[in-house]
């Protein structure tokens, strides 16, 4: 019998479309066995991905039916998982770059791709912390200023009040402004003793982005890396200066992405330092951070994509 494990959080900013979307349909299959994996606000990580890698197997279709956190959260889990399971994604967040990526489907047709057995092969990042596995990443990957304001919105008031918004997007801009108003001068964005690749990055650089998906933050495009087994794109960034971001903004909505096609990055600091990163959306402050490596996993899995 065909299993699904549909993914949720009813924190999620459109959990009342996935529900009627997703898992009211989900009651209608025949032939299945669904299960349904809540993933709670304020649970342990680690722990709630080790219960939902435990729980696949082998065939199952993983649909992740909220925002890019959780859709990384259900990659991470298929992947340490150890089997070959299929993973879907459906948008119910702020941005749903993950979604975006493998193309929007409806629940219909993810079902019948998935039983037709059209699947692509979906080659993620891996982020090594201190030598350690720190996480896969799908879709992008940030270190610094950019990560750090990634937290605003998963303030649970903020989260609260996005299921409520009438326009999400000027409300999550409206925050995200007011953070960067008050906090772009600061000097502990990023370590100014950094190094990408041996190379000392320059004075004033806040962030570090490897592009692995189709865009970033809902609005600025990128590409298909995720096909690729080894290379993605990557770059560094000053976003202190409002002038100087936006100029960044608009040649990156016409293509020109800051940075160049790399296959391993590592970023060194000459003493240990915390910093922010941001995996999909997801932020979180690192401490006694030496090194980070990105590179491409040798861990591809199976997507259902809308081509």
């Amino acid at each position: 019998m065909k299993r699904l494990i549909i993914v949720y959080s009813q924190y999620s900013t459109l959990f009342a479309e996935a529900n009627i979307k997703v898992i009211a349909e989900s009651r209608k299959l025949k032939g299945w066995m669904v299960a349904k994996f809540e993933v709670k606000e304020l649970s342990d990580y680690k722990e709630t991905l080790r219960n939902l890698a435990r729980i696949i197997r082998k065939g199952d279709l993983v649909l992740a039916a909220g925002g890019d956190g959780l859709a990384t959260m259900a990659m991470n889990a298929v992947i340490q998982s150890g089997v070959i399971a299929t993973l879907a994604v459906m948008p119910f967040g702020n941005f749903n770059d993950f979604a975006s990526t493998l193309g929007r489907m409806d629940f219909e047709t993810i079902i019948r791709k998935f039983e037709e057995g059209r699947y692509e092969e979906f080659y993620p990042l891996e982020v090594r912390v201190n030598d350690r596995h720190y996480t896969y990443s799908g879709v992008y990957f940030t270190v610094g200023m950019m990560a750090e304001a990634a937290e605003v919105l998963e303030d649970l008031k903020v989260r609260k009040k996005l299921t409520r918004a009438k326009n999400r997007m000027k409300y999550s801009a409206k925050k995200l402004f007011r953070w960067y108003r008050k906090n772009k001068h600061r000097k502990d964005l990023l370590p100014e003793a950094m190094r990408l690749n041996d190379t000392k990055v320059m004075k004033y650089t806040t962030d570090y982005v490897a592009m692995n998906g189709a865009s970033l933050a809902g609005v600025v495009p990128g590409g298909t890396w995720y096909k690729d087994a080894e290379k993605f794109w990557s770059g560094t960034m000053r976003n202190r200066s409002i002038v100087r971001m936006f100029r960044k903004f608009v040649k990156a909505l016409e293509g020109e992405l800051p940075g160049k096609e790399s296959r391993r990055d590592v970023l060194t600091f000459d003493k240990p330092s915390g910093v922010f990163v941001c995996a999909e959306g997801d932020g979180y402050k690192l401490d006694d951070v030496s090194k980070i490596e990105i590179k491409k996993s040798d861990k591809s899995l199976r997507v259902i994509q809308n081509n």
